[in-house]
């Protein structure tokens, strides 16, 4: 299974392709381990697969991932604003002229939006009920009037040591340690100035988001399975 990173050409990122043996075979149209359409995934959140240690029956349609799993991904997801998985249609949000969906036609197709495959939803071939997370590029100058609130769309509860974080006084300071440990990137964003001005970003799509689960009533979970 190839996975998507980034290195320096000409001083500037561009993608490079690496091999990952531990991930399970995707398909060439959805780049995902599994085959699921948004109404599928919409179903699948309702069922809360394997949450509790509960074994689905098989009319649940679940799929061998853990419930929380989703809910994990959709957080993740929301405070960076990457729609490929979710929303490669871009059906949540206004698209630039250069975004992916624009480019290839397929804003047109959110008339249907159950009918839309998801992404990059990928398991490792001996740990099928947790997803591995790739091409994880995110946006920041997304203004907040047009953040992505479809990537939220079924999801009831979210992880509570992710939550903890967003409501602490720490988020700045382990994003900084997190990031600086991948020089490339720390530089391509011009040091630290660079990624202070990213973290600003991410620090208000937190309280956006802490506002939206307690606006909605969602559960905060441990989730360590």
């Amino acid at each position: 299974m190839p996975l998507i990173s980034e290195t320096l050409q000409d001083g500037r990122p561009c993608p490079v392709i690496l091999w990952d043996s531990s991930l399970s075979p995707t398909s060439n149209e959805t780049h995902s381990s599994i085959k699921l359409t948004w109404g599928t995934y919409q179903q699948l959140l309702k069922q809360k697969c394997w949450q509790n240690g509960r074994v689905p029956k098989p009319e649940w349609g679940c799929t061998e991932i853990h419930h929380h799993e989703w809910s994990k991904m959709a957080l993740f997801d929301f405070l960076l604003q990457i729609y490929n998985r979710l929303d490669s249609n871009c059906c949540g949000f206004r698209p630039r002229k250069e975004d992916a969906c624009v480019q290839n036609g397929l804003r047109p197709k959110c008339d249907n939006q159950d009918a839309v495959a998801l992404a990059h939803i990928i398991q490792r071939k001996h740990d099928p009920r947790h997803l591995v997370f790739i091409d994880n590029k995110g946006f920041f100058d997304r203004s907040e009037d047009n953040l992505n609130f479809k990537l939220l769309e079924g999801i009831k509860e979210f992880p509570e040591s992710a939550v903890s974080v967003l409501k602490s006084q720490h988020l700045r300071q382990k994003l900084l340690q997190s990031l600086f440990l991948d020089k490339v990137y720390w530089e391509s964003q011009g040091g630290r100035q660079g990624i202070e001005k990213l973290i600003d970003v991410i620090e208000q799509r937190a309280k956006i988001l802490l506002t939206y689960i307690n606006a909605h009533g969602a559960k905060v979970l441990p989730m360590n399975e």
